[in-house]
């Protein structure tokens, strides 16, 4: 075989792992984007280790709330071993602050709509209709589990 075979095959074999590499990544970004509302996401990339640094302090610092849920209510019962009135208590705790969360956000809108000319409010109202489209870099991965006592919150399989 010629030399020049020999060089052509690698650097064909190199390009094709360069461009393969570029689209994994590529399709990774997409699929799975950061959460920029996350504290760790804010941080710049200038040194990786300071960045580490900072991400383990900002996941140690804040705690997102719990979503008040039936999935959360389960898992209270699971974990907790909750009594049937307690169970039933918490259920209505639940539900009442679902009810009054959602008062709270129908009396918002009304407040925005008023702050708009009649042209924005119909615009307004049509893009209330429609889902809300997740925000660029949300997603439904948990907050980074970095410090060992948050370990111990994270939901058992």
């Amino acid at each position: 075989m010629n030399n020049w075979q020999v060089i052509f095959a690698t650097v064909v074999i190199f390009g094709a792992g360069v461009i393969t590499g570029g689209l994994l990544v590529n399709h990774v970004d997409r699929t799975h984007p950061r959460n920029p509302h996350r504290p760790e996401a804010a941080v710049p990339a200038t040194n990786s280790v300071a960045q580490t640094n900072v991400q383990n302090q900002a996941a140690r610092a804040t705690r997102l709330p719990e979503i008040l849920t039936k999935q959360f209510l389960q898992r209270m019962d699971e974990e907790l071993h909750l009594a049937p009135d307690q169970r039933e208590a918490i259920q209505k705790i639940i539900t009442d602050g679902q009810n009054q969360m959602r008062k709270t956000m129908q009396d918002a809108r009304l407040e925005i709509r008023e702050q708009l000319t009649p042209e924005q409010r119909n615009q307004f109202d049509e893009m209330v209709k429609r889902p809300a489209r997740r925000p660029a870099g949300a997603t439904n991965a948990p907050a980074i589990l970095s410090a060992p006592t948050m370990l111990t919150n994270a939901p058992a399989n």
